[in-house]
């Protein structure tokens, strides 16, 4: 597997995380409305999100798996409208996007989890899972709208104390 590369659409580009993106990214990741479908709470500060960053592009410490981590810009402003993950264990992938809510509803996850389903293809992946909570529809509509096919059984979860079910959505590859 190669290393974590930077990736671009026609709007977007898709910057390997690093700890030091921390400052400019706290104030998306410390809005509690991207936690909805989510684990995890808000950054309790800058310094606290650099710690989390810095652990992600530290990787798993497998020499089978690597940890891919992208915020995700507008290209025209460069605004940070997201982030994306894949976690790599070829000939399988595990992917999730995230979407920062004040930039929601204009088909960015689509678009960058594309380009990182490509990279993925072109590093030997034939087998790509997402999981996404049912509540979150424009999740599930991504995960459609890519190619997905949702598993007939659904995993019942506990999100912050709320019963919930989340649905594993596959990709084959070819």
């Amino acid at each position: 597997m190669s290393a974590v590369p930077p990736l671009a659409t026609a709007r977007l580009a898709l910057e390997p995380l690093a700890a030091a993106h921390a400052a400019e990214a706290y104030a998306p990741f410390a809005d509690p409305a991207l936690y909805r479908y989510m684990l995890g709470e808000p950054p309790a500060s800058v310094d606290a999100l650099r710690e989390h960053f810095a652990r992600l592009v530290a990787g798993s410490g497998r020499d089978d798996e690597l940890w891919a981590n992208w915020l995700v810009r507008r290209l025209d402003d460069r605004a940070l409208v997201g982030w994306h993950q894949a976690t790599v264990t070829v000939p399988t992938a595990s992917i999730a996007w995230v979407t920062f809510p004040a930039h929601r509803q204009r088909g960015y996850a689509r678009e960058a989890a594309a380009a990182v389903i490509a990279w993925l293809a072109r590093e030997g992946v034939r087998d790509v899972e997402a999981q996404s909570d049912e509540r979150n529809v424009a999740s599930r509509n991504t995960a459609e709208g890519l190619g997905f096919v949702p598993d007939a059984e659904s995993i019942p979860e506990t999100l912050r104390g709320e019963a919930t079910v989340d649905r594993v959505y596959r990709l084959k590859l070819d």
